[in-house]
């Protein structure tokens, strides 16, 4: 599972837990030495810094604190944190005064609170400037100069987290040497690979996809294999690097004889159980607001509670999806469908709110428990559109191979798709999830969009 993340920053974070619940311990068993009551069970006490230390990693979590890439500044890094330690302290401060006997008395926990925020914010900081600073313990060059081979240089230059030093790139065009095409400059020739491998001290050459036929070192590829040196295809590298498959210039081939894509039976009755239970679930937690929603959008504006449209489902087969309804009666009769916009002036004052808050999407969950639709998956588009993106965008039909969820890996790492170049992208991603699919990665997906509902605008 964490093949697509980074491993260092997946450290960081178990090892940032780990310290600062020892610290909450420590600072908590100090204070104990203070009092005359008669201490608790010291386990009780482990319990219940972990309890702590995880409420301050959901507020760092829901507040993007370690996003760490090099166009984020120092200082809007440090207010993430800070918001973060914000949030956590009110949520415990108001635990501590409604519950007081079940988490920890008032002294203690402002000495914890105030010990836990100076650790976090020198930590973040130290971390932050370790991932910037530090020499990349992995060193590549680029066998291409294409779109592909231009735009992985560019995602792995904003993750620092990820350790992957770019040395340049080869190409087959004498003219483009010594020009800097994204940052690293065009270092040299095919026929260069071997010398540059030995003065550069790469340990891993890149292959780009588009540029495999014609004048590729195959002699110097197969020879520095051999020598240790990896040699990758830059598409692969890509899906790992950003979690989502590049289509452009993509071979079948790649698609076939890579690991991934298998629809597992047993992953498929898993997800339907999971997602009708979860879907049972968030019934009963919504139902106090289902007929006030219903009430509110009748006196909004004239027309029908429910939103109903033909979308495509898995196989291709067409399904009708429901909604709360958030645009005005008749909103495409002069137009035929198009695409929806930021600030559509077709949605109702109640429908921008519903749309924020996602409780417009709440009436999908009868599609799921219909068996139209799972709780994960890619996003389901109307016919239409469907027919229009598999005409000019190359392996969309793929997407239709699972069953379209109500929400999905494009949904978390994408904002909201408004025309034809968006779908794409968010394409990219849902081909991700194709191949990787997973009820760990639906666990993660789950996780995240709870994040998104919580703390990100809606369309």
């Amino acid at each position: 599972m964490l093949s697509f993340l980074s491993l260092r920053k997946f450290g960081t974070v178990v090892l940032e837990y780990a310290m600062l619940a020892g610290l909450i311990l420590y600072v908590w068993l100090v204070s104990l030495q203070d009092s005359v009551a008669q201490p608790p069970h010291v386990g009780l006490i482990a319990f219940k810094a972990l309890c702590i230390a995880m409420i301050f990693q959901i507020f760092l979590h829901l507040s993007d604190a370690r996003d760490y890439r090099r166009t984020r500044r120092l200082s809007a890094s440090m207010m993430r944190v800070a918001k973060a330690l914000l949030l956590a302290s009110l949520t415990l401060w108001a635990s501590c005064l409604l519950f007081p006997h079940l988490l920890v008395g008032h002294e203690t926990l402002a000495r914890i609170l105030v010990a836990s925020s100076v650790f976090l914010v020198a930590w973040y900081a130290l971390v932050r400037c370790y991932f910037h600073s530090r020499v990349p313990r992995s060193n590549i060059v680029l066998l291409g100069t294409g779109r592909l081979a231009r735009e992985l240089v560019r995602e792995i230059l904003r993750r620092p987290e990820l350790g992957i030093g770019v040395s340049g790139f080869l190409g087959d065009d004498p003219a483009l040497v010594g020009v800097s095409i994204v940052n690293p400059k065009v270092i040299g020739l095919y026929g260069e690979l071997q010398r540059i491998v030995s003065t550069e001290k790469v340990d891993r050459v890149v292959v780009e996809l588009e540029n495999r036929r014609g004048q590729l070192p195959i002699d110097a590829l197969l020879k520095l294999k051999t020598q240790n040196i990896r040699v990758e295809e830059a598409a692969s590298l890509y899906e790992r690097v950003t979690g989502k498959i590049a289509v452009e210039n993509l071979k079948p081939s790649w698609m076939i004889f890579n690991p991934g894509f298998e629809l597992s039976r047993r992953h498929a009755r898993a997800a339907r159980i999971l997602s009708v239970l979860l879907s049972l679930t968030a019934l009963l937690i919504l139902s106090p607001v289902i007929l006030p929603v219903m009430i509110l959008i009748r006196l909004d504006s004239p027309g029908p509670v429910f939103f109903r449209q033909e979308r495509v489902g898995r196989n291709g087969k067409p399904f009708i999806l429901w909604k709360f309804r958030s645009m005005c009666m008749h909103a495409e009769r002069e137009t035929g469908p198009v695409w929806a916009k930021r600030n559509d002036p077709r949605v109702t004052r109640l429908g921008r709110f519903l749309r924020r808050s996602r409780l417009d999407e709440v009436p999908q969950l009868y599609n799921v428990l219909h068996g139209d639709m799972s709780l994960i998956g890619p996003r389901p588009e109307r016919p239409g559109f469907v027919k229009e993106l598999c005409a000019t965008t190359p392996y969309y039909k793929i997407r239709h191979a699972v069953m379209p969820g109500l929400t999905g890996w494009a949904q978390i790492n994408y904002a909201y798709a408004n025309s034809i170049e968006d779908s794409v992208e968010k394409l990219q991603y849902d081909l991700f999830y194709v191949k990787h699919r997973s009820i760990a990665l639906d666990l993660i997906i789950a996780f995240e969009t709870i994040k998104t509902i919580l703390v990100r605008p809606g369309s």
